[in-house]
């Protein structure tokens, strides 16, 4: 029997940290559409709760908090939550849920807002890929308990794919071929989608990233020249390997930009869109050797602070710049769905994706093709008005099938 939407109580299952701005803008935007057309009542479980609390209502420590770095850490961490799920598994299969293990801590707490739930959501954005095994394998067990719970699991829009392993393909049938919904945020994803679970009982949906549909107010930006057209830009560390790029991409990037630039017109504000507690992250530094690199050019050039920006107030940043080049998806989105004229490395297969679903597949560029840098960024200079028209519109559009997604979910339930 469905549960209505007034008394549902929703889980986001898998939230990442808002030291990401990416993740940022998966959490707060899921949460805004779970409260409009899921249910009020919202637990989240985060691999950095703390990163959030004070910000939604319920947040928790997600099991998986402390997972990373070394193999042996991964190791300890895979094998306490393989027992976990498969002590859980056996208790609802053979013993209809009746038994309460005395589990303590995270765990404890994770069953406990199981438990509690109505829908599971997962927000993750790109579990499904078999570059990021085995933590997709571990945390498809922990989807495979909420299923096996008798929850209406979801797994909002995300990338799927690449799935190349059989071993991942019959895990990902078996776990959630009896799951509610899956969502696919790209047409690629779609289609992978359909060929993995054809089937299956579980629904396969099309909407766009929920991150087109943050919304945010122009906000100042931290530069030196009032004067001067700014010019956003994030680097980072790519994915070299799932990419197969081994170049050093920095220099060759930076070089195209400012050819394309007059310094006396604009000025440069660096994005880094990674954080780190108390550290500097990776996308950090390379964003300051960057800031480096186009001082060494003759270029103003200024850095945000090394400090959590939730994805509202860094879009409101966005939305005072000219234009915005980007090697990160997810502040490509925020900025794209701002009208701000944006350049896009396709540093991982999703951005391609997303651009073309905003109908700005000239403005993507491959690591092979940073030569047309200065090219595309003269474009978006160029074009500026007419591109900010263009972008408008398109997000409008892709908002609504975001929309008509979540009221299929809503009426499914």
């Amino acid at each position: 029997m469905s549960v209505v939407k007034g008394s549902s109580r929703v889980l986001m299952i898998d939230a990442f940290s808002t030291l990401h701005v990416g993740n940022g803008a998966l959490i707060d935007n899921t949460y805004k559409l779970c409260r409009q057309y899921l249910g009020e009542k919202i637990d989240i479980l985060s691999i950095d709760a703390r990163s959030n609390k004070g910000r939604f209502p319920v947040v928790l420590d997600d099991i998986f908090t402390g997972y990373g770095g070394s193999f042996l850490n991964k190791l300890s961490y895979a094998l306490a939550i393989t027992l976990f799920v498969m002590v859980e598994c056996l208790n609802v299969i053979v013993l209809n849920g009746r038994v309460r293990v005395p589990w303590k801590g995270r765990y404890a707490l994770m069953l406990g807002a199981l438990d509690r739930s109505d829908i599971c959501v997962s927000l993750s954005g790109e579990t499904i890929n078999d570059h990021y095994r085995p933590h997709m394998y571990l945390r498809l067990l922990t989807y495979y308990l909420a299923v096996l719970k008798g929850k209406k699991f979801i797994v909002f829009p995300q990338s799927i794919g690449p799935v190349f392993r059989p071993l991942s393909k019959w895990l990902l049938r078996k776990t959630l071929g009896g799951a509610h919904a899956i969502v696919a945020r790209d047409r690629e994803s779609f289609a992978l989608a359909k060929e993995l679970w054809a089937g299956c009982k579980v629904k396969v949906l099309f909407s766009p990233d929920v991150a087109t549909t943050q919304e945010s107010i122009a906000r100042p930006l931290p530069v030196a020249s009032q004067g001067k057209k700014v010019i956003g830009i994030t680097v980072s560390d790519i994915p070299r390997d799932e990419m197969g790029y081994q170049g050093d991409y920095l220099r060759d990037l930076l070089g195209g930009i400012a050819a394309a630039l007059d310094k006396e017109s604009y000025q440069i504000l660096m994005m880094p869109s990674n954080y780190r507690h108390n550290e500097i992250s990776q996308d950090y530094r390379v964003c300051l050797a960057a800031k480096t690199i186009l001082q060494e050019k003759g270029f103003d050039v200024a850095i945000l602070e090394n400090e959590i920006i939730h994805p509202d107030v860094y879009q409101g940043m966005q939305r005072s710049l000219f234009a915005f080049i980007s090697t990160r998806m997810h502040v490509g989105i925020l900025a794209t769905s701002a009208g701000v004229p944006t350049l896009m490395i396709n540093t991982q297969h999703k951005i391609r994706s997303y651009m073309s679903l905003m109908e700005m597949d000239d403005f993507v560029l491959e690591l092979s093709s940073l030569t047309d840098v200065a090219e595309k960024v003269s474009a978006l200079l160029d074009q500026n008005i007419i591109l900010r028209e263009k972008l408008v519109a398109n997000n409008k559009r892709l908002r609504e099938q975001v929309g008509v997604a979540m009221s299929s979910l809503a009426e499914s339930l």
